[in-house]
């Protein structure tokens, strides 16, 4: 009975839990998630890792874009995590490109579902990240919803055009 009286009590107030990853005074403590963030790797493959990674590296970027970050510092932080991700997990950021520079099918798919995992930031964080459009044309919700899918797409692409610009 006094278990009971516990449980209900414990379930009737509110608490406060945080996810995510350690932070330091300075940031994100890199050489934490790199020791310990660890990916099933061996169970999954390397491929899904990758993709899994990116996932953690794009949310990351929207995240710190909604910490009101500008775009370029955030970026820098969210490819930090990722280097981090990576490196912990003994991954290469290249093993994900094909000979043509693009990003496997598989790896591009599975990483598309996990960017997705933050969607509703990624609306939040869209009129942030757009700063200019042509004249005449409005960020209205059809528009952040629109963007939000393709986000992305954009995300792992520069990870395309940063492989062919480094041939």
């Amino acid at each position: 009975m006094r278990r009971l009286f516990l449980a209900t009590i414990l379930f009737l107030f509110p608490f406060n839990a945080q996810a995510g990853f350690p932070e330091g005074e300075n940031g994100y403590d890199l050489k934490k998630i790199e020791e310990s963030f660890r990916l099933p790797c061996d169970e999954i493959g390397n491929d899904d890792c990758i993709a899994r990674a990116l996932g953690v590296g794009a949310c990351t970027w929207i995240f710190e874009i909604n910490k009101d970050k500008e775009t370029g510092e955030a970026l820098k932080i969210a490819d930090t995590v990722l280097i981090a991700l990576l490196k912990g997990n003994n991954l290469d950021l290249k093993s994900m490109l094909e000979k043509d520079g693009l990003i496997k099918n598989n790896i591009k798919k599975e990483a598309t579902y996990r960017i997705n995992f933050c969607r509703e930031e990624t609306k939040k964080a869209i009129p942030k990240l757009i700063k200019k459009l042509p004249e005449g044309v409005v960020l209205d919700e059809e528009r952040i919803e629109d963007l939000t899918s393709v986000f992305p797409l954009q995300y792992l692409s520069m990870f395309e055009q940063m492989s062919k610009y480094k041939k």
